[in-house]
């Protein structure tokens, strides 16, 4: 399996994990999630040492996590520190813990070598939990490579097609590109100047004619992505950095892979207008849910067919694809070096 382990990737988010334990597959690890008596978020191997039934199907008993076949208990540090029946725990009896972190709404996990989980390496997720936007949150399980959905994201292109009643609209995928590789980060700037404006911002700004459009992605190693997205009134300055007669979004994605077919979708969609308008919280919400939903099922098809191509067959690679391109230059380089 290629994945890049030494990375945080979102675990849950952070109202999922309560008194119940959680068990989820990352990276092709089991895992399962859990908050102590103070709150305090925990990942331990979903994998009981005696008889390998998932701890997850047991239950939190203080601190502790109990094993729901033998009642084995194991700390957050993943020891086991009692076995029922007897008064002295085998030697080396315990399953592997994971650092984790909770910032942004979001419990991250670190899959790879323990000793590297700095938490300054989360990416920069603020609108989150920032009190001045309102960020609408989802999450879609994808039957689809973590990959296939971050190329999809640096390659906004296909919006026009996929998205045509929400975020698409005409003069996308000939606008041109600018993109840039700065270490283990791609940005991909794009301006669709003087045209109409898709349904989801037509619907939140009102405009009374064309307008200058902006899609500016930030690509953050291995799966996160930030996508500035907004509009303006047509000449209005936006390109220079005037974005009084507009109204922004950032559409923030992160992804965490399951399996080699398979990935976790986390999303959320935040604003800084109108944040006392319930109804447009309401409209957007739906807007991102909906096209977003659009583009799991394309990566679901797009699976399907990686998986029924012979081996003869050839993909290609076109101009829309360089951010794609570059980003997995850094991914390839992350790779070896693990």
């Amino acid at each position: 399996m290629k994945f890049v382990k030494n990375a945080w990737y979102v675990a849950a988010e952070s109202h999922e994990v309560a008194d119940d334990l959680i068990g989820r597959t990352i990276c092709d690890r089991s895992v399962v999630l859990f908050r102590d008596e103070h709150g305090t978020p925990a990942a331990l191997e979903d994998r009981c040492c005696h008889r390998h039934l998932p701890l997850s199907l047991g239950k939190r008993v203080g601190n502790v996590v109990q094993c729901g076949y033998h009642g084995l208990e194991f700390d957050r540090g993943g020891n086991c520190v009692s076995v029922p029946g007897q008064s002295r725990v085998p030697p080396g009896a315990g399953v592997r813990s994971y650092p984790v972190v909770e910032r942004y709404r979001y419990i991250w996990i670190w899959p790879g070598d323990a000793h590297k989980a700095d938490p300054d390496l989360i990416p920069d997720y603020h609108w989150n939990d920032d009190p001045d936007w309102i960020s609408n949150t989802g999450y879609f399980h994808v039957e689809g490579n973590h990959q296939l959905l971050v190329d999809n994201l640096l390659d906004l292109s296909h919006v026009q097609f996929v998205h045509a009643s929400t975020l698409g609209a005409d003069g996308v995928s000939n606008a041109p590109l600018d993109t840039r590789r700065e270490d283990d980060k791609v940005r991909i700037d794009r301006w669709i100047m003087d045209k109409p404006p898709p349904a989801m911002f037509a619907g939140a700004g009102n405009f009374p004619g064309n307008v200058d459009r902006w899609q500016l992605i930030s690509w953050t190693a291995p799966t996160h992505v930030v996508i500035d997205a907004g509009c303006a009134n047509s000449g209005t300055g936006a390109r220079d950095g005037n974005r009084a007669e507009g109204i922004t979004v950032y559409s923030n994605h992160t992804i965490t892979p399951e399996t080699e077919k398979s990935c976790h979708y986390f999303w959320h969609h935040a604003r800084n207008f109108r944040l006392d308008d319930p109804d447009l919280t309401e409209f957007l919400a739906k807007a991102a849910s909906t096209a977003f939903g659009e583009d799991v099922d394309i990566l679901a098809a797009q699976q399907r067919s990686i998986d029924s191509a012979k081996a003869e067959w050839r993909g290609i690679d076109i101009n829309a694809d360089a951010g794609v391109l570059q980003a997995r230059r850094v991914i390839d380089k992350m790779l070896a070096a693990e």
